[in-house]
């Protein structure tokens, strides 16, 4: 029987996992904390696999929590389990070392297939965190920084005047990122624009 320890600061999600994950003939133990999990795995022996949510309420994140467990000479594998879908996180966890990442807003069936691939010896992503990084490094490298600059004080209210002023262009040249930020955003109206760029976590 493999032992997983489950880490995630939402004591719902923790009995949720533990439960499903019970049932499927693993042993996990749970750590609502990153310090929690350090204690736990510095005096457990026998800890196959960390699944860790990459938002802790701890002054610390999933993938630092992994790196320290490294630092410390607990070398197993991890899975990082988590809600957050923006730009900024995906890129994160693009560069992360790491066996596996899945989405919760995914089946749970998805996690027990990646603890099983992982389980192996092999990694893992999710299809949906597959999908949301092609369409995230599209989308990141079409826009330039003057289209996000111009994005960014259009979802703050401002008119083409304002934005011409405080960037000291033209409100021509404005108005050619606004059609730049609508034909690469494929969108047909700017708080369409706004929206989805604040989803692929493009602009806050």
């Amino acid at each position: 029987m493999k032992t997983l320890l489950v880490v995630d600061d939402h004591p719902i999600v923790l009995e949720g996992i533990e439960s499903v994950l019970s049932g499927q003939g693993y042993k996990i133990l749970k750590a609502s904390s990153s310090s929690e999990a350090l204690t736990i795995a510095g005096h457990i022996d026998g800890i196959d696999m960390f699944v860790i949510d990459l938002s802790l309420s701890s002054n610390t994140d999933g993938l630092t929590l992994a790196e320290t467990l490294r630092d410390r000479g607990i070398d197993k594998p991890v899975i990082i389990y988590t809600m957050h879908e923006e730009l900024w996180n995906i890129s994160l966890l693009m560069k992360a070392d790491v066996q596996g990442i899945v989405f919760k807003g995914e089946t749970i069936d998805e996690l027990i297939h990646a603890i099983d691939i992982v389980g192996d010896g092999k990694t893992y992503t999710s299809p949906a965190f597959d999908s949301r990084r092609r369409e995230a490094m599209q989308t990141n490298g079409i826009l330039s920084a003057k289209d996000i600059e111009v994005l960014r004080l259009l979802s703050d209210g401002k008119m083409n005047r304002e934005i011409a002023c405080a960037m000291d262009i033209s409100e021509k040249t404005v108005e050619y990122h606004r059609s730049n930020i609508l034909r690469k955003l494929c969108s047909k109206t700017m708080p369409e624009a706004i929206r989805r760029a604040i989803n692929l976590g493009i602009i806050h």
